[in-house]
């Protein structure tokens, strides 16, 4: 894996009842290493993705920190 991709931040959060929920701000790597749970989303690592609201699930994620 591309240690640079790794380092990307990312903002993760959980959707719950009450609409979604900031987790914290991390790198893919911390990201991916949480425990799988379906409510989890997770920014796009692209700043300006991230910045128009762009979300990810976990498949998603890893896939895009796979990616050269």
């Amino acid at each position: 894996m591309d240690d640079k991709r790794e380092k990307l931040i990312v903002e993760v959060s959980v959707d719950g009842g009450n609409g979604r929920h900031a987790v914290g701000i991390m790198n893919m790597r911390q990201a991916l290493d949480l425990p799988e749970m379906p409510s989890l989303a997770y920014t796009h690592p692209d700043p300006a993705k991230a910045a128009a609201g762009v979300i990810m699930n976990r498949q998603e994620l890893a896939g895009f920190m796979a990616c050269s």
